[in-house]
């Protein structure tokens, strides 16, 4: 259109905005319109509504659309578009009340598709042969391989050094290193060899790809409401997927995908399109921005998603909002309706709030921000592991991974105010990562500003003296109470525990401070089943901190048929807590 950005075209994410009064055209994330929707339930400044990349199917996207539909029978001149590569046309049209559709051919250039003629479980073994093949007998062009996480993409790098010569190896996956990642759009005289996750599905376009080797298999974090556990599964992609993957050999050129699976796999073994967010997640956000929107409590159970999820995972999360004091009988309090505009999940914002008793709030708000962002601050690059873990033994509490995770990110504030070194250097010195601290603070910013305006918090609030006894004990207790749900007892030995309610037995997280520190009671951030069940990211806390919360008396507690409880040695060690206060 050839005018300035943030005049008549601009963008809006989420801190960074280019936008004013004669915008016409405006770029922004699923979860800056799905905002926009809450606090303007008709949307009436939008007159049209392009929703794109829609099989990706995130939860802001589902919600996104299931609001959407109710506006547009509102408001019937209101347009919406939604976009896809790989959409499932004749589900979506059914849901949008038979809508037109509109096919346009993808600008690709052709890709030949070979299956393997019997199925291997040696998917390693059978891509170096592939890569091997292409390498030695095919004309030039770029290799991309799609293995299913780091270990085996690390595994298969080092197969391909050892195997070839003149073939520059590069591995990518999500936990890389920033500068690492960039690598793989670096110019070389030699072919490159990319070896991915999904990662390179739809999110990087790299450019003279050729040849794509694919193994068919990705990792998914499934979430089991019964047991509040987050599984990360092994298993085989979509024939959507699986259709983006082989595409990425014809962005520049024709191309070949060599799949390392038969055809019979992917006609009959493969699920035509890839679970959708909302069947695979955790739901107290989705609950929260439904109940806000003037939906009912029954209306929740028989709210319009394009994909029910499980009606456990409803009442899972609704039970959690209930303790949080965001939800009751009525439907959602004014507790939730603040809760519901922050872009974090519930549950911090509660933390942040039970946090204001304990004079922790600044340490919370900053909690918050670090498990807010996707990635991990400590870097642990898989040639230099043992490196990196001795790194963050200097930040390490006996007591508390949370603290853990604080000290490294108040230590990156100090250093930033000495200004003696460079934040990227200093942060490889320690094995840090730059980008992702970086980001804490934006959302730690943000987040303060929230706070301050919708939870009533001031300044003073946010001042505490974050080193010494005090403060830790402070801290340790807020995240008792504002994680509350998420406490495990000491249960046949030193590292194994059982969680409160669920029933279900976890080792401490190898990575974890407290391993061996025989600690009666823990408070930990996600449970993840990943090959051995853990808890991941804990503090040692007092059970006389939780031991007066309704979640922890005795008709809470779950009981077997006869009406026995099924955890009575909770009851006893809470019991014993609260007479060691009289």
């Amino acid at each position: 259109m050839q005018v300035e950005l943030g005049r008549e075209v601009g963008y809006r994410i989420r801190f960074d905005r280019k936008v004013n009064l004669a915008t016409r055209l405006a770029f922004m994330t699923d979860r800056l319109l799905l905002n926009d929707l809450l606090r303007d339930p008709t949307l009436d400044r939008y007159g049209c509504i392009i929703l794109d990349d829609a099989h990706e199917r995130t939860l802001s996207t589902d919600m996104l659309m299931a609001l959407l539909k109710e506006v547009c029978r509102k408001r019937p001149t209101l347009k919406l578009i939604v976009m896809s590569a790989t959409l499932d046309v004749a589900k979506f049209q059914a849901y949008f009340d038979n809508a037109p559709l509109f096919q346009i051919s993808g600008r690709t250039y052709p890709v030949d598709i070979m299956h393997l003629t019997e199925a291997t479980p040696h998917y390693i073994n059978a891509s170096l042969a592939a890569v091997e093949t292409i390498h030695a007998k095919m004309p030039p062009g770029d290799i991309l391989v799609f293995l299913p996480g780091e270990d085996e993409i690390e595994s298969a790098c080092t197969m391909y050094r050892d195997q070839m010569e003149d073939l520059e190896v590069l591995p990518l996956y999500s936990v890389l290193p920033f500068n690492q990642q960039q690598a793989i759009f670096s110019k070389t005289s030699n072919r490159k060899c990319i070896v991915a996750t999904n990662i390179a599905e739809t999110s990087i376009t790299i450019d003279g790809i050729a040849y794509v080797v694919d193994a068919g298999l990705g990792k998914e974090m499934r979430y089991n409401a019964r047991t509040r556990q987050e599984m990360m599964q092994l298993g085989e992609v979509s024939q959507a997927a699986a259709l983006q993957r082989a595409g990425r050999a014809g962005r520049t050129q024709p191309g070949k995908c060599f799949r390392l699976y038969t055809k019979e796999t992917f006609e009959k073994g493969m699920t035509k399109s890839s679970t959708p967010a909302i069947l695979t997640c955790q739901l107290r956000s989705v609950i929260l921005q439904i109940l806000f929107t003037d939906h009912t409590l029954k209306e929740l159970f028989e709210f319009d998603f394009i994909d029910r999820p499980g009606f456990e995972t409803l009442l899972r999360g609704m039970g959690e909002l209930v303790e949080m004091g965001f939800i009751d009988t009525k439907g959602i309090t004014n507790q939730g309706r603040t809760a519901v505009m922050f872009s974090i999940d519930p549950q911090w914002v509660y933390a942040i709030t039970e946090a204001r008793k304990c004079h922790s709030v600044l340490s919370m708000t900053t909690l918050a921000a670090i498990f807010g962002t996707q990635k991990s601050i400590f870097l642990r690059p898989h040639s230099h592991r043992h490196v990196a873990d001795k790194a963050r033994e200097q930040f390490e509490h006996p007591l508390s991974d949370h603290i853990t995770h604080l000290n490294a990110v108040f230590a990156y504030v100090r250093m930033k105010k000495e200004g003696k070194i460079l934040p990227p250097q200093w942060c490889s010195d320690h094995f840090l990562d730059f980008r992702a601290l970086e980001k804490v603070l934006q959302i730690r910013a943000s987040l303060k500003k929230q706070v301050e305006s919708s939870l009533g918090l001031e300044e003073e609030d946010f001042r505490e003296s974050v080193f010494g006894k005090e403060w830790e004990v402070n801290l340790r207790k807020s995240l008792a109470i504002g994680l509350f749900h998420h406490t495990a007892i000491r249960w046949r030995g030193k590292d194994m525990y059982r969680t409160t309610h669920q029933n279900t037995d976890a080792l401490l997280h190898p990575n974890s401070a407290l391993v061996s520190g025989n600690h009666e009671w823990v408070v930990y951030t996600r449970f993840v089943v990943s090959g051995k069940q853990y808890l991941e990211t804990m503090t040692a806390i007092e059970p006389e901190w939780i031991a007066d919360l309704s979640y922890f008396s005795e008709e809470k507690m779950p009981k077997k048929g006869t009406g026995e409880l099924v955890q009575g040695f909770l009851k006893e060690s809470l019991d014993k807590a609260r007479a060691g206060r009289i």
